[in-house]
């Protein structure tokens, strides 16, 4: 892991998604509540450490084989989103994987919402 990964957490049936800056600051899409549960009324791009991000899970670095941005650029554009999209988190449309995929590769994507409508629409991704 370094400064500007994409990182994720398993938290059960889903994982969560943020950006690493340093261990005092990973920034993500959820609430500002201590909770595993993201509620979409009070969610938004916050900053929190590490330990709050992980909540006792295993971390996991997220490869990418596109081409990316900058670690520099990544981590640039998500602390200018901090603090927007309030009220307007969507899991399929705009949830913490597609504001992280947008950070480090300039579009929204979120393979788990692909892979679930891929399931749905008989195997195919949509």
């Amino acid at each position: 892991m370094q400064y500007g990964s994409h990182i994720r957490v398993w938290r059960g049936c889903y994982y969560h998604h943020g950006i690493y800056a340093s261990d005092d600051c990973v920034i993500h899409f959820a609430s500002e509540k201590q909770t595993d549960r993201i509620d979409p009324v009070d969610a938004k791009i916050i900053s929190t450490n590490l330990d709050r991000f992980l909540m006792g899970g295993v971390l996991e670095v997220k490869d990418y084989s596109e081409n990316k941005r900058t670690p520099s650029e990544i981590v640039n554009y998500a602390f200018m989103q901090i603090g927007t999209r309030s009220g307007t988190y969507n899991l399929v449309s705009n949830n913490c994987e597609h504001f992280a995929s947008e950070c480090v590769l300039g579009v929204k994507k979120s393979e788990q919402v692909e892979d679930v409508l891929s399931m749905l629409f008989g195997g195919r991704r949509v």
